[in-house]
């Protein structure tokens, strides 16, 4: 049987399309190797290759065994969870609405228009992430650059066509007359996994990576500067950061990794505190005052919100509704302070228990995105995972009273823009883990020759007196 011949027939028993490339290249490795074996002991070429199907055993056996091998396997388990804690959030939403509903009289429409948004948002939600989900995300790299530009390109005709301002800010984009906003804010979030992409393309530059990588870091903290959330920016900016020390860490790049990554850690550190110091010598009142707020600085800056956080949470039972708890009707924004509501209304132990189920989710992509094969999807999903971490601390920290910022969180917080955003990293992550065992690596040319002086360079240090 000719090699050709073989190759098809084996890879004709892969049920997986995405999986046969690399399977093909792989076994054509193995024959070639084996036939270069055949000639050194003096074979012909039509012998030896021959020889060397042959060795190579039955393709439709070897095929089946690569087909058990490589083929996406559905992780059911994050994909219950996930429906399990949209459901969660829209009950206890629903739940502490009602008692909201019953002591303003009816203020809190729980069960017209905002809680049916929430459940319709929910549900296209789940949809959009299905659909991501059995998408081949490998193919965001080979054109990350351009789709980023695209996205970039709509929120800027967005704020500037269809934005309103409100209170100072533009962060909102009304379409068809009103009736559908869209948050520029969360809308950034997907930012973060084509960022990712865009790091993926560089591999195998030098210095260049790196100056590249800073600029693309740009447009999205200068979206968020723009429209007026300096919290975003940071979030935006700690993540860019931690994702090209993931790339940088791996080695991607032809530069010194510790001199990259002390920089790249001390931009991280030092930059919250440059700004703060920023804020307070060179700012505004307005924004001394804004910071003094998030600071919890003195008492008269403490915000509404964590005074009622701070009161509900000290008077809280383990389960159960707490004694003395304040009055629901005066409750900040339901989703702002959802979890310390949850403790406050049905105790502290329904909280950790709501709360570790997230972090057990996100904690388990963050863990499964790390031990990819695939470089891209190691990175790409360590982006969506870390910004989906940054965002609960903050959550967190806000119902527990410590700070005061505007945030958003995967299944508590009420956004439709959020939500729909959510779902679709959501349905990257398990696209990641769907495909962990099939997913090729996109090479660009500038790649494939990094690739190449790496694998010449260590054939050189295995046998020095080759000649490679």
């Amino acid at each position: 049987m000719k090699k050709e011949e073989y190759l098809k027939i084996l890879t004709d028993q892969i049920r997986c399309r995405m999986a046969r490339k690399e399977v093909e290249d792989e076994i054509r490795g193995h024959i070639e190797d084996q036939t270069r074996d055949f000639l050194s002991e003096g074979m012909e070429r039509d012998e030896a290759e021959a020889a060397a199907v042959r060795e190579m055993g039955n393709p439709v056996e070897v095929g089946n065994q690569m087909d058990r091998i490589h083929r996406p396997v559905m992780p059911w388990g994050m994909i219950a969870l996930i429906v399990l804690l949209s459901i969660a959030g829209c009950a206890l939403e629903y739940f502490l609405g009602q008692k909201i509903a019953d002591v303003s009289e009816g203020g809190y429409t729980v069960g017209g228009f905002r809680y049916g948004e929430r459940m319709l948002y929910t549900a296209v939600g789940l949809l959009v992430m299905t659909g991501v989900c059995f998408a081949d995300y490998t193919r965001i790299a080979l054109r990350a650059r351009e789709l980023m530009a695209a996205l970039f390109a709509v929120i800027l005709w967005g704020l500037f066509f269809h934005g309103v301002s409100v209170n100072g800010s533009t962060r909102h984009i009304y379409l068809g007359m009103g009736v559908v906003t869209v948050n520029v804010l969360l809308l950034l979030f997907l930012t973060v996994p084509l960022y990712a992409a865009i790091l993926y393309r560089y591999r195998g530059e030098g210095w260049k990576a790196a100056l590249k990588a800073v600029l693309w870091m740009i447009p999205g903290t200068a979206v968020a500067i723009f429209c007026n959330s300096t919290g975003m920016m940071f979030v935006l900016l700690i993540t860019y950061l931690a994702v090209f020390g993931m790339a940088v860490y791996r080695g991607w790049y032809r530069v010194s990794r510790k001199t990259l990554l002390s920089v790249t850690v001390a931009a991280a550190v030092l930059l919250p505190v440059v700004m703060a110091v920023l804020y307070w010598f060179l700012g505004t009142d307005y924004q001394k005052e804004r910071l003094m707020s998030f600071l919890q600085y003195e008492p008269q800056y403490v915000s509404y919100i964590s005074v009622y956080v701070r009161e509900l949470l000290a008077n809280s039972r383990l389960i159960g509704q707490g004694a003395g708890v304040p009055d629901i009707g005066s409750m900040p924004e339901l989703s702002e302070v959802m979890l310390s509501a949850v403790a406050g209304y049905y105790g502290i132990l329904v909280a950790l228990a709501l709360l570790g189920f997230i972090l057990f989710l996100l904690l388990r992509f963050l863990r499964t995105s790390l031990r990819q094969r695939n470089q891209l999807g190691m990175l790409m999903g360590f982006g969506c995972a870390f910004i989906f971490l940054a965002e609960a601390l903050i959550y967190l920290l806000n119902n527990c009273g410590f700070i005061c910022m505007e945030n958003y969180c995967p299944f508590l917080t009420r956004s439709g823009t959020g939500t729909v955003m959510t779902y679709i990293l959501f349905g990257l992550l398990l696209s990641i883990c769907r495909y962990q065992n099939t997913a090729p690596e996109r090479k660009t040319a500038e790649m494939k020759r990094f690739l190449s002086r790496r694998f010449l360079k260590e054939e050189k240090r295995k046998n020095p007196s080759a000649d490679i």
